[in-house]
């Protein structure tokens, strides 16, 4: 089996595949990144996570409850790199980092490969997987950011804005009389009073962004871009981004299992 880890700015997301090399099903769960918890308090939620999915496996299928698990991590927030390591230790035989110099199936055409973030990175392989055309994948998470992916998965770059709650909490935080708002579509998009102004200004605003880049970024390459949206604002995103787009909500997970598959399997034909 294996256990994914994305631990991302927010949250850390949990995906246990009983069969990563038969496809992607997956279990699912998340936890908030902050407040930072101890190792045994880590341990113990992840060690839980996996026992409550492996009971839901059929009685049958005994030879995925004895299975080892092994690990793969992608994370942007350093500081909690060696806590979640120690924290699986004993738990996964084997773990995994995510970096650049990995078997990705990408070529990195970019200044500084070293500082492309582990997570960008298993979106771009994911995407990719899903197309084999250039694909730009959005990810709606803290940050937003599109990741291009050229003709032969040579990652090309993309862009980072503000995440939505970023936007959010910067404007009640930064100005003395506007409120902290919902995030959540506004009826109109000229918004009728300041709430509903603020939620145009974020939400709107944000997909007419990505719908400008991405026009620009194809006639920047001169190719047309599939398009895949995931992370924790996809689902509200999604509604609003007119281009034709995949949505996969847990598309970095699914990333980290064909990098995991990369980089352990001997039938790389089947990835």
């Amino acid at each position: 089996m294996l256990l994914a880890l994305d631990i991302g700015n927010s949250a850390i997301g949990l995906g246990l595949f009983p069969e990563p090399l038969k496809g992607r099903k997956i279990f699912v769960d998340k936890i908030p990144t902050y407040p930072e918890l101890s190792i045994v308090e880590y341990r113990k939620i992840i060690d839980e996570f996996i026992r409550h999915h492996v009971k839901t496996i059929p009685s049958g299928e005994n030879h995925l409850r004895k299975r080892k698990i092994e690990a793969i991590i992608s994370s942007v927030v350093p500081s909690l790199n060696t806590k979640i390591i120690k924290s699986i230790k004993g738990i996964c035989s084997n773990t995994i980092i995510v970096n650049y110099k990995l078997k990705t199936g990408l070529t990195f055409d970019v200044l500084r490969p070293e500082e492309v973030g582990a997570d960008r990175i298993a979106n771009a392989v994911a995407g990719f997987h899903y197309f084999k055309k250039p694909t730009a994948v959005v990810d709606f998470g803290t940050a937003t950011t599109i990741t291009v992916v050229g003709r032969k998965g040579n990652f090309l770059g993309g862009s980072i804005l503000p995440g939505l709650k970023l936007m959010q909490n910067a404007l009640h935080a930064g100005t003395a009389l506007l409120p902290l708002i919902p995030l959540k579509k506004p009826d109109y998009v000229s918004g009728r009073d300041t709430v509903s102004s603020m939620q145009s200004g974020i939400i709107y605003g944000t997909a007419g962004a990505i719908e400008t880049l991405i026009k620009d970024m194809e006639k920047e390459y001169r190719f047309k871009l599939k398009l895949v949206i995931t992370g924790g604002h996809s689902r509200l995103m999604s509604l609003l981004i007119k281009k034709g787009h995949l949505l996969v909500s847990d598309l970095t997970l699914e990333g980290l299992r064909l990098i995991y598959l990369r980089n352990t399997s001997e039938d790389v034909a089947k990835i």
